[in-house]
């Protein structure tokens, strides 16, 4: 990716969060990377209403990254505070995502190679409160900067498996991986690594992974960008079998190129009858540059992928950079960081897309979400407004991405989840001087479908 090319891409962006206006154009993807077991934590009628968060320490404010727990109920005087905090160690970048294993256990990915995989003893102390006491980086065997996690069980075993945007080397211009880990030990059971400059022409590789999910014995993840943000973007899905542990197909998701990049396809939803009772399976997959929503059509009797069908099209319906996928009982909502909204669908109706109501206005960024009851029974999600926690101009930040640091709202907005009505905002860069990297219920109380 030159420079001429990275400033185009920083001027269309520009232009969007100018002009983008919201609109009510049905587009749908989930990221449901999760197990096919949900996993319900016993947790305090008063903790249901709270979050736990990944901050991240911005440089020109000299604050620290830390895990926190936050009161997100609008109704209580608290909200918007910070119950409980954890300082991390200095990482050479941030933790990125939450997981919760079926089990209850809780992980965290991140985006640098100190610690890219890490597993958090969330734990409660001698009074029954919620603490953490450590936080492990694991042994990925040489992977960097992980990105999703899933849990699924290959031929009666579950695994843990892990996409590493960087793979074996941050120095590789098409590098990527995906981990394979015991799901008890956390040990690396086996690396699946194809680089496209050492496979044969038109052989199946895995480059850029980010977006992962599975049904039987087929798993997809995506082909996005270089970590670096620089050396290469993807337009590809890559089929692996899970029988082989090898990948075996690569599929285009592109069509235009609204910002002149290839597509980055982002994160990924393998629809299956476990989230959607007699659903047809299909594969669906948001573009991140291409501003798409694409399905590919499963055969489960052959087990073949039928030809790519966009769904939905944002750069003419006025959206971009649509990130995450999650669904709660009955819906499917997909979070588009450009103007900042999240779109809501009908989850029976996968994997064809049925809006079910209005979109959210949220803010630019929207990105992670959960969904929770306040005290009095009111419905909420929380929309994290924050793409990555690279800094500004304006602040001299020596990790300034000008494109980036314009979906970075550093806020959570909290919304009625039916009326969409938003009923209120933190915002961790005015409050606690940080960004916000990423939102999870605590001990997963809110946890349906997501990545």
């Amino acid at each position: 990716m030159n420079q001429i090319k990275l400033l185009t891409l920083i001027s269309c962006f520009t232009f969007m969060l100018g002009c983008s206006k919201a609109t009510d154009v049905a587009g749908t993807d989930t990221s449901a990377n999760q197990p096919d077991t949900e996993f319900t934590a016993q947790i305090g009628d008063n903790e249901k209403t709270q979050g736990i968060v990944l901050l991240s320490g911005l440089p020109t404010l000299n604050t620290k990254d830390s895990i926190a727990i936050l009161e997100l109920d609008p109704e209580s005087a608290k909200f918007g505070e910070i119950l409980y905090e954890y300082e991390l160690p200095e990482f050479d970048a941030p933790l990125h995502h939450l997981y919760y294993s079926p089990n209850g256990r809780l992980y965290a990915t991140g985006l640098g190679t100190q610690c890219s995989l890490a597993e958090i003893a969330l734990i409660r102390d001698a009074t029954g409160a919620p603490t953490v006491s450590d936080v492990e980086c694991l042994d990925t065997q040489g992977q960097v900067v992980g990105e999703d996690i899933m849990w699924h069980s290959v031929n009666g075993k579950e695994y843990m498996f892990v996409t590493f945007m960087g793979g074996t080397g941050l120095a590789q211009p098409d590098g990527g991986s995906v981990g394979v880990f015991n799901s008890q030990d956390n040990s690396v059971i086996k690396v699946i690594e194809a680089r496209k400059s050492e496979v044969g022409e038109n052989e199946p590789y895995i480059m850029f992974p980010h977006g992962i999910s599975a049904y039987g014995d087929r798993m997809v993840v995506t082909s996005t960008i270089h970590p670096d943000l620089a050396t290469g973007v993807g337009n590809a899905l890559t089929i692996i079998d899970l029988n082989k542990m090898e990948p075996i197909e690569n599929i285009v998701t592109e069509d235009a190129q609204p910002v002149g990049f290839p597509s980055s396809p982002v994160e990924v939803l393998f629809v299956r009858p476990s989230i959607v009772k007699n659903a047809q399976p299909a594969i669906l997959v948001n573009t991140m540059f291409g501003f798409e929503t694409w399905k590919v059509p499963y055969n489960e009797s052959d087990k073949s992928f039928g030809v790519p069908e966009k769904l939905y099209d944002g750069a003419t319906a006025g959206t971009g950079v649509p990130l995450e996928l999650y669904g709660n009982e009955d819906e499917l909502f997909i979070s588009h960081a450009i103007p900042g909204i999240v779109k809501r669908y009908s989850l029976n109706s996968l994997p064809e897309l049925v809006s079910s109501g209005e979109d959210i206005q949220a803010e630019p960024g929207a990105h992670h979400m959960i969904f929770y009851s306040s005290a009095s029974g009111r419905k909420l999600i929380a929309i994290q407004n924050n793409l990555l926690n690279l800094g500004d101009a304006a602040d001299n930040d020596p990790t300034d991405v000008d494109f980036i640091a314009k979906v970075n709202h550093h806020s959570l907005t909290v919304h009625d989840l039916q009326t969409g009505e938003r009923l209120g905002e933190i915002n961790f860069k005015d409050k606690f001087k940080k960004g916000i990297d990423n939102i999870e219920a605590l001990f997963g109380s809110g946890f349906v479908h997501h990545h």
